[in-house]
């Protein structure tokens, strides 16, 4: 439940939806398995697992959804080699060439009878709306998983204010500047950089604190920090990238047993207080976030 990587919003008009309301609107874009003849399917799954019917989990003014997508999964060797086989029976059958247009018949003709026998993959997309804080935070390993999130939500609720966060000015430049010993109090360094050259998008990898001279030279040749490796002291540590997103999430131990002394028995107990625990230290952070890169939250 505790999240590893953070796309991150601000509500930019007001959440007026309940638990209630939420759970009967997410109803109806609830997950059904995938057909067939389908290539993929989403929909929502109670985010507390198997076992559970509600689609909306709530806890102190957050509420955790959870998306389930399954895919089918056909090897693209697997169609080159049925569509390579096919083309050679009608060459050979015929004795006429195959072009563009009739293979890709033949190989939407090959998809339709894999589709069936394919494996299927599935995945949990997890995002929780902070109506006390006015966000939403989306966990997710990409930025197309984090849009499928996004447009579900939007597809059930009708409608939703959300933008991703964007400071007035070049979070790269800001990040440079706490690389240069202006950093906010209450955040150390790792030693982990991403910098970038902006004549032609070249990356540099450093990991390390004792390649922080070689981090100055480049800063000094112009390179901007693309990603920079912090921790907050005794919550978390992660990677923040110029795009103001959390990726590599590790809250620290002394965090994750708060809760300890919870009865192990009494498990939604611990996930409630867990997801309180995860979601408040969010909060706070984010919003020290949007001051240090002056993100304009105001509403429409």
């Amino acid at each position: 439940m505790w999240f590893k990587n953070c796309f991150i919003y601000y509500l930019s008009s007001d959440f007026e939806h309940s638990q209630e309301s939420l759970q009967e609107l997410l109803q109806n874009q609830s997950f059904k398995e995938i057909g067939r003849q389908e290539t993929d399917a989403f929909g929502w799954v109670s985010p507390l697992g198997r076992g559970y019917e509600s689609l909306v989990y709530g806890a102190n003014g957050a509420y955790l959804l959870s998306m389930r997508k399954e895919q089918k999964v056909i090897p693209a060797s697997m169609v080159k080699e049925a569509l390579e086989d096919r083309v050679a029976q009608i060459e050979d059958a015929e004795g006429r060439k195959v072009y563009g247009k009739e293979k890709a018949t033949l190989k939407d003709d090959i998809l339709s009878l894999l589709k069936p026998k394919a494996l299927t993959k599935s995945s949990h997309i997890y995002g929780y709306i902070d109506t006390r804080h006015e966000l939403l935070v989306v966990n997710a390993g990409s930025a197309s998983a984090a849009d499928a999130f996004i447009e579900l939500l939007i597809e059930s609720l009708g409608s939703l204010g959300a933008v991703r966060l964007m400071g007035e000015e070049s979070p790269g430049a800001i990040m440079n500047q706490w690389v240069l010993g202006d950093l906010p109090d209450g955040i150390e360094m790792t030693g982990q950089f991403d910098l970038q050259d902006p004549k032609d998008d070249r990356v540099v990898k450093i990991k390390g604190e004792q390649d922080l001279g070689l981090v100055q030279e480049l800063l000094d040749d112009g390179y901007w920090v693309q990603k920079l490796g912090i921790r907050r002291a005794d919550e978390f540590s992660a990677v923040l990238t110029s795009d103001l997103l959390l990726k590599s999430i590790k809250f620290d131990d002394e965090l994750l047993k708060e809760n300890d002394d919870i009865d192990s028995q009494e498990r939604l107990a611990r996930f409630d207080a867990d997801f309180v625990l995860m979601t408040q230290t969010m909060a706070q952070f984010i919003k020290e976030l949007i001051k240090h890169f002056k993100v304009n939250t105001d509403k429409e």
